[in-house]
């Protein structure tokens, strides 16, 4: 690979656009995809992109480092912040409990993703974008909190891709 040329990345949005705030890292996705498509946001070098709604299949992320691809994976999470704060997170950090005092409704999914993108020796290709949520009810739309903050969120996230090698 020349010096030009930057590692293939994948940007994946987990969540359930049906609990409110767990959608946000699908809605992300998807708002980066139309900056793309609309030519008003390029990523740095000649990087091989995806941005991938996995919705709450956490498992794909582990099919994208597995295939050499650095990783951001954006998820709503209960870390104790205040609605829309981000923290950025390596596997080996993220301390996931269990599926009824977890962070988020998937995250035995995010678990078992995380273990295997660790057993398969890929970790360190991986970063997770945790955004606090407020409202995982039943509905779809994003708390006034973190509606507010979808344009900060973006931007953390392109920030995220422009530090990937």
């Amino acid at each position: 690979m020349n010096a030009t040329q930057a590692q293939p990345a994948s940007i994946i949005g987990i969540g359930n656009v049906e609990k409110k705030d767990d959608g946000v890292g699908v809605l992300l996705v998807e708002a980066l995809r139309e900056e793309l498509e609309a030519g008003t946001w390029a990523p740095g070098g000649t990087r091989d992109l995806a941005l991938v709604s996995a919705g709450t299949d956490s498992l794909l992320a582990a099919a994208h480092a597995a295939s050499g691809r650095w990783v951001i994976l954006v998820d709503a999470a209960r870390m104790g912040l205040a609605a829309g704060e981000c923290r950025m997170f390596s596997p080996g950090d993220a301390a996931l409990a269990a599926r009824d005092s977890g962070l988020s409704p998937h995250d035995a999914d995010l678990a078992e993703a995380l273990s295997l993108i660790t057993t398969l020796g890929c970790g360190d290709r991986v970063r997770i974008l945790g955004i606090q949520s407020e409202d995982m009810g039943d509905g779809r739309g994003l708390s006034r909190r973190l509606q507010a903050r979808l344009a900060e969120m973006q931007t953390r996230i392109k920030e995220e891709v422009g530090q990937l090698p």
